[in-house]
């Protein structure tokens, strides 16, 4: 059996191709597999190497989360219009910075829920490190994946996690 790990996504960036989604007004209509749309013409592409590494994190034991820096309810939206919230077991998605602390409430949730997770089994993956001071502060040395800056595609990725999370 594996042992369970965190995933957490970030969204702007990481998951799909827009940096800004709160700044993305609804409703969402679908242009294509890939691509949501507003009535500003405004295109929000995913990224499907992203949602394949996703799947293949669930698939090899991942609990996931969104953990992004956006209006939930536009993020949600936009989740829900590309057809992907099934991709994620929980949705810690806040218009706040606090990205440590709603990581901390979702260890914290799964404790009660019996699933005890270390912070060496947790991994969070976000285009920009901004959020990484307070995380390594309040949490500890989760695996951070800078994707597009260090770690320069999501096959890379997969690497990283296959030698720090699923050799041990």
């Amino acid at each position: 059996m594996i042992r369970p790990w965190i995933l957490a996504m970030d969204l702007d960036g990481t998951v799909w191709d827009h940096l800004n989604i709160s700044g993305v007004n609804p409703p969402y209509t679908r242009l294509d597999s890939n691509s949501i749309g507003n009535q500003d013409n405004v295109t929000v592409t995913l990224f499907p190497e992203a949602l394949d590494f996703i799947r293949w994190a669930r698939e090899n034991g991942a609990i996931t989360t969104t953990l992004s820096w956006n209006r939930k309810d536009y993020a949600q939206e936009a989740l829900e219009t590309f057809g992907i919230c099934n991709l994620f077991d929980y949705n810690s998605t806040d218009q706040t910075p606090d990205k440590d602390q709603r990581l901390l409430k979702l260890i914290s949730l799964l404790k009660k829920e019996g699933v005890e997770i270390p912070v060496q089994r947790v991994v969070y993956v976000d285009d920009r490190d901004l959020h990484m001071e307070a995380i390594r502060k309040n949490i500890g040395d989760i695996v951070f994946i800078n994707i597009w800056k260090t770690t320069k595609t999501y096959h890379d990725a997969m690497e990283i996690v296959k030698m720090k999370i699923l050799k041990n």
